[in-house]
């Protein structure tokens, strides 16, 4: 990513949870659709069924309202796609805390 106003990839968040990003050389700031780290994580292990091993569960903003959050799901190496939200087809549901949006994420998982 780079600065929309002149270019440059000398780009900063001041915390990698938000989606304020700074510029450095133009003092420039805008926000971004995600923040760089997620807000809450967990793997989960399951021992049975065609889905056994480890997935991996991140919440983010959710893509249609910005004041809920959705999970996303890693498997062995790949992303599900849920194809619920146009802008990001690899996030699902809209939760009123990241905590509740987790506990979505492991249900999920735990019901394939």
């Amino acid at each position: 990513m780079n600065c929309p106003n002149c270019g440059s990839s000398e780009i900063y968040r001041k915390n990698p949870t938000e989606r304020q990003v700074y510029c450095n050389r133009c003092n420039y700031s805008w926000e971004v659709e995600q923040p760089q780290i997620p807000f809450l994580e967990k793997v989960v292990y399951v021992s049975r069924g065609s889905l056994k091993g480890q997935h991996y569960i991140a919440v983010w903003y959710c893509p249609i309202d910005l004041s809920k959050y959705s999970f996303s799901l890693y498997y062995a190496g790949g992303v599900c796609m849920f194809n619920k939200f146009n802008d990001n087809p690899y996030l699902s549901g809209s939760y009123s805390t990241p905590e509740e949006a987790l506990e979505a994420g492991i249900a999920e998982v735990k019901n394939d």
